[in-house]
């Protein structure tokens, strides 16, 4: 898989590692912050969504340079991490495309609204985390520091 010459997964990545900690971030802050709420719920959902999208993409490009590579064992690390990105992507897609739906209802309750921030908060707290051991280890392959 190539873009103009170059490894996708190479230009993908960068999909991944901006989009979905900054939607973790803005899922927080839609979480714990009202105002944030009325402004910012619907394009939480559709980061978390886009991002969703983009790993099993972007992981497909990663398989495809990791066989023009050889399967280097320095990339089995990074494979590991990359395995998990996508539950987690899910996790926080679903979370917030709750919490949206549920926000938009004319009478919210407390107690739900509770549950399903702190349930997009650990969703977000998971991604974001998972993302940068991911690109974390991605790094290290790359610049042979593993």
């Amino acid at each position: 898989m190539e873009i103009n010459g170059l490894p996708a997964h190479a230009l993908l990545v960068h999909l991944v590692v901006v989009l979905l900690p900054l939607t973790a971030v803005a899922a927080i802050v839609v979480s714990a912050w009202p105002a944030a709420q009325r402004k910012l719920t619907f394009l939480v959902p559709v980061g978390a969504v886009i991002g969703a999208i983009a790993v099993p993409i972007t992981t497909s490009a990663g398989e495809d340079l990791a066989k023009k590579l050889g399967n280097p064992p320095f990339l089995e690390k990074h494979e590991n991490f990359g395995d998990m990105v996508l539950p987690w992507a899910a996790a926080l897609a679903v979370t917030t495309i709750a919490q949206w739906l549920y926000l938009r209802r004319d009478a919210v309750s407390t107690v739900p609204r509770i549950v399903l921030a702190v349930l997009v908060v650990a969703a977000a707290v998971g991604t974001a985390t998972i993302v940068a051991l991911t690109g974390d280890s991605g790094a290290q392959a790359v610049w042979g520091n593993s």
